[in-house]
């Protein structure tokens, strides 16, 4: 029988709202890992399905149910779901993600060897089987070096302010120590503050932890699934009404933004200007980068005008306000997409999808080839048809493979040393 520390090293807490559908598989995850020094806090923001009776289903004594009085917006539910953990690092997963197996081992391990205060690892991202496009039920992993090394804030805060973020901030990536965001509770009067919780959060983290370190290796899953954010406002078109429903709890009103738009990169602009804010002078070195701001807003709204979405007065009002710097103006004008583009496209995508498929065969058999011969050091995208996962705990499982395939021993079975005294080659179980 498992027990529960009174102060365990991890909280694992999840934050969920009329998912119980996709939960359980977050939980699931977590309860799977090779390292048992943890407690799950399932956050459940009011929900009016059967999220209670779901979560109450697990009976490990590692798990916590808590529930806010009333429905909150997403920056107060994160805030109340962070209060209720005790562990020493805390990792916020999102109810649509899972962690591979052994994720909390090597974050215990390069916290322990660094005295690491915030560590974060690669993302691998998951299509389920819900997801409304051709990727369904499959899995993306990037090139990853099986290295972990320490980053510099300035490594970690500089691209960040300047909008060319130099790693992926997805929340369920990073662990955090309780008493950092403590400290930075005390000092600003919480830590989780906007719609895109992570933005101004981690940025305050990086100030103030003894270490940064990375982990480059997948061992974090982001779900997208028909009811993810991202699957909602990045990645598809689902329709006015969905994505109404879907943002009905987010505070609409932008503090900080020269833009008052719901996309990805306002998200990330609001977090970006209010830790600029709060921490006015030890951020003041960092600049904010307007212009990539307008650029990459821009772009996004062409994505979703593509798609369909009606973005007529959020891209007219980015236009207006990027009149002050004419050589975006022309950039924006040369470049602007032909009104026939999206037809073309699914022409394109129609004629080919016989070709399409039989080159994603080939590339099964050939990622098959080289996962039994040795390491992966090349992105790989892999449908659950091929290799036999449903879920994205069964992708978890194919992960698997992928990080044993990592593990490079020498001739006393030991892992062999990066050159650079920082850096370490991790152990893949």
């Amino acid at each position: 029988m498992s027990t529960v520390s009174e102060t365990p090293f991890f909280s694992v807490v999840i934050p969920t709202f009329n998912r119980s559908d996709l939960f359980p598989y977050a939980v699931q995850s977590i309860l799977n890992q090779t390292f048992g020094d943890f407690e799950i806090v399932i956050s459940d923001n009011y929900s009016e399905d059967s999220t209670p009776e779901t979560a109450k289903q697990f009976t490990d004594p590692r798990v916590r149910y808590v529930r806010t009085p009333r429905h909150f917006s997403i920056p107060d539910s994160w805030e109340f779901a962070r209060s209720h953990a005790h562990g020493k690092l805390i990792i916020m997963l999102s109810d649509d993600d899972a962690l591979v197996d052994s994720a909390l081992e090597h974050f215990h391990e390069q916290a322990q060897r660094y005295d690491a205060e915030f560590l974060f690892s690669r993302v691998v991202e998951y299509y389920d089987k819900s997801f409304p496009g051709s990727e369904r039920n499959s899995v993306t992993c990037p090139a990853f070096s099986a290295v972990s090394r320490r980053v510099t804030i300035e490594e970690f805060i500089a691209p960040f302010c300047a909008f060319r973020p130099k790693f992926h901030l997805h929340p369920s990536a990073f662990a955090f120590s309780r008493s950092v965001a403590e400290t930075i509770a005390r000092r600003t009067g919480r830590y989780f503050w906007t719609n895109g919780v992570e933005y101004s959060a981690w940025l305050s983290t990086a100030l103030f932890s003894r270490a940064i370190v990375y982990i480059d290796l997948p061992l974090t899953i982001k779900g997208h699934a028909r009811k993810s954010w991202t699957t909602n406002i990045s990645l598809t078109n689902q329709g006015k009404e969905q994505i109404e429903k879907l943002i009905k709890d987010v505070d609409q009103t932008c503090r900080y933004t020269p833009l008052n738009n719901f996309t990805m990169c306002n998200l990330m602009a609001e977090g970006i200007l209010l830790a600029k804010n709060q921490f006015r002078e030890e951020l003041a070195p960092y600049e904010f980068d307007e212009v990539n701001y307008l650029r990459k807003t821009v772009a996004e709204l062409r994505r979703r005008s593509a798609m369909g979405v009606n973005v007529t007065a959020e891209m007219e009002d980015a236009v207006r306000y990027s009149q002050k710097y004419p050589s975006l103006i022309n950039e924006f004008n040369k470049h602007e997409p032909k009104r026939n583009e999206p037809l073309r496209r699914l022409r394109s995508i129609a004629a080919d999808l016989g070709g399409r498929t039989l080159r994603r065969r080939l590339k099964a058999y050939q990622l098959s080839y080289k996962l039994k011969r040795g390491p992966m050091r090349m992105g790989l995208t892999a449908y659950g048809e091929d290799f036999g996962f449903n879920d994205i705990l069964e992708c978890g499982t194919f992960l698997k493979s992928i990080l044993r395939s990592s593990l490079v021993k020498d001739d006393t079975g030991q892992n062999i040393q990066a050159n650079n005294m920082t850096e370490r080659r991790i152990q893949v179980s």
